[in-house]
C-alpha cells in the first residue's frame, strides 16, 4: 500500500432530526478503513457522534486489553434497522418522541399531517385533527356561532326560506359557518394551551423521557442505553468525555450547542468552571442514572467565599443546586442533549451560570442558561478539529432535501443520492433556493423560509465551497418526504437513507485511499491547503510587516514589545523570557514579507480565497 495513504481520520455531522438515519451506517462504513480520531457534530449530527465516539472507545479498548468483542461497530451499524422496527404500531423512530402531557394533543394534530404526501393534504389533516383533539374550544367556538345566529335571527325577524333550494343553501350556509366557527375555536384553543404549556415545559413538546408507566423508552433513556451497550458500559457508568481523552489512540469529541440567553454558540465539553445545575430540574430531562452521576460528580466548589454563600443560601431554601462537572467527568449524553434541542420539538436544557455583578463589591449572581439546538448557530460545524496544514482528512457530511418527489427519484438507488467533488472544480457553487412561483412573483413562504436558512446557516454554507473544505464535505441528497421533521418517516424511507450512508462513506474511501498519487483526494486536500494557505499568509503579512515599520505610531510595536519595567505597559504583562521568545517571534514573522520579493502567490491560487481573521476561540 501506498505510504502517503491516511489510517486516521475525523468526521463532522451536519444536523438534521431524524435525517441522522443515515449516520450510523456512513460511520460504520468509515470505520472499516480508518481509526476516528475526532468526531463532532450538531443536532442530530452530535446524536450520531456520540454513538460513534461509544463504537471507536470499545475497539480501542478492546485492542489494548485484548479482552472482550469488538462489536461496538456493528451495533451501530443495526441502529436503522432497530428504528424500522414497529412499537404500537409505528416504527421505533416515532416511539422515540413522546409528548409532555401538557402539550400531547398538539402533537397529536402535528403526528397527523405526516406522511401526508403534500402540503394541501397536511393542512386538510390538521384542520380536521383540531377540533377532535381541542374538543372544549372547537365546542364553545360552534356554541358562541350559534348562540350569534339566532339572537340575531330573533332581532331582525328572520326566517328560514321555504323553497327547497332555500332550505339546501340555509343548510349549507349554517353548516359551513358552524365548522368554521368550531376550527376557530379548536385554533384559539390550541394557541392558548399551547402558549401556557411551552412556557411550563422548556419550551419544547418533549422531554425526552417516556410519557408515562408502561410507555417504551423515549429519546433520552434510548440514546442512553444504545451509546452505553455500544461502548459496553453499564447504565449507571456513563460514557464521559475524560474516558474517550484517555482512550489509546485519543478520541476527541466536540458538539455545538446554542446558549440562547447569552446570543452565542457553545462548544461543547465547556471550558468554564461556572456553570451550576438544578438536579430537580434536570430529571425531568434525563434519565436517573445520569442526574445521579452529575451530582456525585459536581464540580468541586471554585469559587470565592460570595459564590459559595449565595448557593448555600439556595440550598436553604430547596433549590438544588450543584456545580457541573468538570469536563472529564461530563457523560458525553449530557452534551447531545444540549445540542439537541430542536426549537419547540425537544425541551430545551436549563443550566445556571455564575456572574459578578457589574458594580464592584457587589456580589456575585446566579442566572439562568437556556441551552437549545446546535443548528441554530452552526448546523454544520466543519470548521471542527481544522488545521492550518492537517496531518488527517476531516470528512463533513451534509444533507439536502432536494430531491424531487418523482417517478426517477423513487427509482433511484443510493448512489444516485450522493455527491462528493471528483476534482478541484467541483463544489464550488453557491446554493440556491427558488423564491419565485411560475409567475416571476416571490412566494411569501419560501421568501421567510429562505431568510432563516440564511441568518443560520451562511457561515457554514460558505465554509462548504471553500478550497480545503469542499473536497471532502460528502452532499447526501434526500427527499421533503424523508427525514428532517418527519417523525412517522416510512420504513422504506428509513432503509435507503441509511444505504446512502454507506454509499457515502464507500465514494469517500474510494477517493481518499486511491492509491494512484494523481487521483488521490488526501494529497490533493493538502496541496490544495497548502497552496490556499501560503497566499493567506502572503495577504496577511504585507499589512503587518507594514505596520510594525510604520514611522507614524509611537511608540512602534517593536518598542511596545520590548519595553520592561516602569515603560511596560500593566496589562498582560510578560516575563523576562517570555519577552525575549516573543521578540524573536515577531521579528521573524516581520522579515518573511520583504524576503518573498515581488511573487505573488495570490496568483493561480484555488477561489474563492480564504482569509486569516482574528475570531473569539468557542467554549
Amino acid at each position: 500500500m501506498a505510504d502517503f495513504l491516511p489510517d486516521e481520520c475525523d468526521i463532522v455531522m451536519e444536523g438534521g432530526v431524524t435525517s441522522g438515519v443515515v449516520y450510523p451506517a456512513f460511520v460504520a462504513r468509515l470505520a472499516k478503513r480508518f481509526t476516528l480520531r475526532s468526531i463532532g457534530g450538531a443536532s442530530v449530527g452530535a446524536v450520531a457522534a456520540i454513538a460513534s465516539a461509544a463504537a471507536q472507545y470499545k475497539r480501542n479498548r478492546v485492542r489494548k486489553s485484548g479482552q472482550g468483542s469488538d462489536d461496538g461497530f456493528y451495533l451501530l451499524a443495526k441502529l436503522p434497522r432497530r428504528l424500522r422496527a414497529t412499537v404500537a404500531g409505528k416504527t421505533r423512530l416515532f416511539s422515540l418522541f413522546q409528548p409532555c402531557t401538557d402539550l400531547s394533543a398538539h402533537f397529536r394534530v402535528l403526528a397527523a399531517a405526516l406522511n401526508a404526501g403534500s402540503r394541501p393534504r397536511a393542512a386538510a389533516r390538521i384542520v380536521l385533527a383540531l377540533p377532535l383533539h381541542f374538543a372544549p374550544g372547537a365546542l364553545l367556538g360552534s356554541s358562541a356561532w350559534l348562540l350569534g345566529a339566532f339572537v340575531s335571527s330573533g332581532l331582525v325577524g328572520g326566517h328560514w326560506p321555504l323553497t327547497m333550494a332555500g332550505w339546501l343553501a340555509g343548510g349549507l350556509w349554517f353548516g359551513l359557518s358552524m365548522a368554521a366557527a368550531a376550527l376557530l375555536g379548536a385554533v384559539l384553543h390550541a394557541a392558548i394551551s399551547a402558549w401556557r404549556g411551552l412556557r411550563h415545559n422548556r419550551c419544547g413538546i418533549c422531554p425526552g423521557l417516556r410519557s408515562g408507566p408502561g410507555q417504551p423508552p423515549a429519546l433520552t433513556e434510548w440514546l442512553h442505553a444504545t451509546v452505553q451497550e455500544i461502548a459496553g458500559l453499564p447504565l449507571d457508568q456513563p460514557l464521559t468525555f475524560g474516558q474517550l481523552r484517555a482512550s489509546e489512540p485519543p478520541i476527541e469529541l466536540a458538539l455545538m450547542s446554542t446558549g440562547v440567553s447569552e446570543l452565542r454558540a457553545h462548544r461543547l465539553p465547556y471550558a468554564s468552571a461556572d456553570l451550576v445545575f438544578r438536579a430537580s430540574e434536570l430529571a425531568h430531562l434525563f434519565p436517573p442514572e445520569i442526574v445521579a452521576w452529575l451530582i456525585a460528580h459536581a464540580g468541586a466548589p471554585r469559587h470565592g467565599a460570595r459564590t459559595q454563600a449565595l448557593l448555600q443560601e439556595h440550598n436553604r431554601q430547596g433549590m438544588d443546586y450543584h456545580f457541573m462537572p468538570p469536563a472529564d467527568d461530563l457523560p458525553v449524553l449530557v452534551a447531545a442533549r444540549m445540542s439537541l434541542s430542536f426549537p419547540l420539538l425537544l425541551q430545551a436544557v436549563p443550566l445556571y451560570r455564575i456572574r459578578a455583578l457589574p458594580l464592584p463589591g457587589s456580589g456575585v449572581e446566579l442566572l439562568r442558561v437556556w441551552f437549545s439546538d446546535g443548528g441554530l448557530t452552526s448546523n454544520f460545524p466543519i470548521h471542527f478539529f481544522d488545521a492550518i496544514l492537517p496531518t488527517r482528512p476531516t470528512f463533513g457530511v451534509t444533507l439536502q432535501d432536494d430531491l424531487q418527489e418523482d417517478r426517477q427519484s423513487r427509482l433511484a438507488g443510493p448512489t444516485a443520492r450522493v455527491t462528493l467533488p471528483e476534482n478541484n472544480n467541483e463544489g464550488i457553487t453557491t446554493a440556491y433556493v427558488a423564491i419565485d412561483d411560475a409567475a416571476g412573483v416571490p412566494l411569501l413562504p419560501r421568501f421567510l423560509s429562505a431568510l432563516l436558512a440564511t441568518v443560520r446557516g451562511w457561515r457554514d454554507e460558505a465554509l462548504k465551497r471553500t478550497p480545503g473544505y469542499r473536497d471532502r464535505v460528502v452532499v447526501i441528497r434526500h427527499k421533503r418526504s424523508e427525514g428532517g421533521l418527519n417523525l412517522d418517516m416510512k420504513r422504506q424511507a428509513i432503509r435507503i437513507m441509511s444505504a446512502s450512508g454507506a454509499t457515502a462513506a464507500h465514494q469517500l474511501i474510494e477517493r481518499f485511499l486511491d492509491p494512484v498519487a494523481a487521483q488521490n483526494g488526501w494529497l490533493n486536500h493538502r496541496w490544495v491547503r497548502m497552496r490556499s494557505t501560503a497566499a493567506v499568509l502572503q495577504d496577511t503579512l504585507s499589512p503587518l510587516h507594514q505596520a510594525w515599520h510604520d514611522a507614524r505610531l509611537a511608540p512602534s510595536y517593536a518598542a511596545l514589545w520590548q519595553a520592561q519595567g516602569q515603560q511596560a505597559l500593566p496589562a498582560y504583562r510578560l516575563s523576562e523570557a517570555n519577552r525575549v521568545a516573543g521578540d524573536i517571534l515577531w521579528k521573524g514573522i516581520v522579515a518573511i514579507p520583504p524576503q518573498i520579493g515581488p511573487a505573488n502567490l495570490s496568483d493561480h491560487a484555488p477561489r474563492p480565497q480564504p482569509e486569516l481573521v482574528i475570531s473569539p476561540k468557542q467554549s
